[in-house]
């Protein structure tokens, strides 16, 4: 049955004042305040998820000012039984303190620039199960775990995945969810959260041409990774892969630094490469990028670390700073 408060204030024939005490429950988090279509969309599915577990949906909107009670009651129409209102936007640290109180079921970030760096790292903090990339959500009936769609190949096909350790966070696609629900018989309470946080860490964006050849289907593909530090080093991967008439892209991390955009994500979720030359500057490796590449001719992987994952597959390795190496590379280039 599901836990609205309007089914609890038909069955007691009065007002219902428990929305779950802020404990436990299924939690939403718009980390900069939106409440946009997108976080709507991400709140219906947390009631459909929600009434499958019996319990609550709460809404965290972060932002301060932006998170108004207009926005709260909209919220409320769409699926949430409680909505807090805290001011700042907070960091991973934040947010697993503040969780750690609440012992969520789970909880769920829009697959925004925040979300994707919020989600991953509060899972970790607090020894629960992720999924990085969702585009549906559902409930085993039998042992009501939380089962994340995760789209790959392009959304070519999906795989399920069953988050077992608590809290399940998931990292929502909500382009890929129903439209928002907007049922207005339903009741809940918006309250302030009694926090105040700062402001992110804020990750230059550089200057970028667009590229003229796709990811897919480029001979030479110069891959790059949060491993170069910053936007300037970044810059030299582009220089790089323009001096070898190649293809520039990166890993989420780079995604998440603002350095590359969604159509030169390298992985499961983005593209799938297999240049004839694949260099690699930054980038620890992961399963997700190993699948995209496994068919590159020959691979060299520029990091510092020789026990990174990367070594065993790349063809050669070199074990040095990678904006260095670039920087040298390209002298020799030019030259």
């Amino acid at each position: 049955m599901s836990m609205d408060l309007s089914y609890l204030e038909a069955l007691m024939g009065g007002a219902a004042a428990d929305t779950g005490g802020g404990t436990g429950g299924v939690w939403v988090v718009s980390p900069d305040g939106a409440a946009d279509d997108g976080i709507m969309r991400l709140v219906g599915k947390a009631r459909v998820v929600a009434d499958a577990l019996g319990t609550y949906v709460h809404l965290l909107l972060a932002g301060g000012a932006t998170a108004d009670a207009e926005r709260g009651e909209i919220a409320i129409k769409g699926g949430a039984d409680r909505v807090l209102r805290a001011v700042g936007v907070p960091g991973v640290a934040d947010l697993a303190g503040y969780f750690r109180e609440c012992a969520p079921q789970l909880i769920l970030f829009p697959r925004t620039r925040l979300g994707r760096t919020l989600g991953p790292g509060l899972a970790q903090m607090l020894d629960g199960g992720l999924c990085g990339h969702a585009a549906d959500l559902e409930v085993d009936p039998v042992y009501q775990r939380i089962v994340a769609h995760q789209p790959v190949l392009d959304d070519a096909a999906r795989q399920r995945v069953t988050l077992v350790a608590a809290p399940a966070v998931a990292v929502v696609d909500t382009g890929a969810l129903p439209a928002a629900f907007n049922e207005p018989w339903r009741t809940g309470i918006v309250e302030d959260a009694g926090v105040s946080w700062g402001q992110p860490l804020a990750w230059a964006a550089v200057e970028l041409p667009a590229p003229t050849a796709s990811l897919a289907s480029a001979s030479v593909v110069v891959a790059a990774g949060r491993g170069l530090r910053t936007a300037n080093g970044f810059a030299l991967a582009a220089k790089l892969a323009e001096s070898l008439g190649g293809v520039v892209g990166g890993d989420v991390g780079a995604l998440d630094a603002g350095w590359i955009t969604e159509a030169q994500l390298i992985g499961l979720t983005g593209a799938q490469v297999a240049p004839k030359f694949l260099l690699t500057l930054g980038m620890d490796g992961d399963t997700s990028l190993f699948m995209s590449v496994r068919d590159a001719g020959l691979i060299v992987a520029v990091q510092p670390d020789s026990t990174a994952p990367i070594a065993p597959v790349a063809d050669f390795n070199i074990y040095h700073d990678p904006a260095e190496f670039a920087a040298a590379l390209l002298d020799k280039l030019s030259a």
